[in-house]
Order: structure tokens, then C-alpha cells, then sequence
């Protein structure tokens, strides 16, 4: 992976960061972390498959959250919190 694709990766931290201060809503979180892998566009399968399953967990609990269809209590403050500890540790990983 090149140099450009591990900052655009790492870039992935703040808007966690952002997320967790309720300076970012939740869907915007989502958003932008598809956005930045998108841009960084890491052709190693083993990169690019663990962050389709950490990013769709996420995006589903996301819904669970914000779409009217979702009702009251399926979101799961505790998935959510293993979710952004999960994608925090991919990052580092993939960044290292």
C-alpha cells in the first residue's frame, strides 16, 4: 500500500474522533469512512474485505438508528462501541 492510501486511511481516526465527541452524526460517519476508503482505493483484497465487513456492521447499525423503519431499542449502544474499537484497530493495522 502506498504512502497517500495509508494517510487517507489513517484520515479514518478523526472522524471517529469526531463521531465520539457528537461533533459528527452517525450517518455522516459512515459517509465519510466509505468516501476516504474509496479515495484511498487499496487494491489488496485482505485490506479491502475486512473493511466491507467492518463498514456494512457499521452502516446496519447506523440504520438501526436514523431510518424510520428501524423501531425503538434494535440499535445496540454496545455493537456499536466493538464496531468503532474494531475499525480503530483496523486502522492502526492497516496504517502501521
Amino acid at each position: 500500500m502506498e504512502d497517500y492510501q495509508r494517510a487517507l486511511i489513517g484520515q479514518m481516526t478523526t472522524r471517529l474522533d469526531l463521531y465520539e465527541s457528537g461533533d459528527l452524526s452517525i450517518s455522516k460517519l459512515v459517509q465519510d469512512l466509505r468516501g476516504l476508503f474509496d479515495a484511498a482505493d487499496p487494491h489488496e483484497r485482505i485490506i479491502h474485505d475486512s473493511f466491507e465487513h467492518l463498514w456494512s456492521d457499521l452502516d446496519a447499525e447506523a440504520d438501526l438508528r436514523t431510518e424510520p423503519w428501524a423501531p425503538p431499542g434494535l440499535a445496540d449502544d454496545a455493537h456499536l462501541a466493538k464496531l468503532i474499537s474494531a475499525l480503530r484497530s483496523w486502522i492502526a493495522v492497516i496504517t502501521r
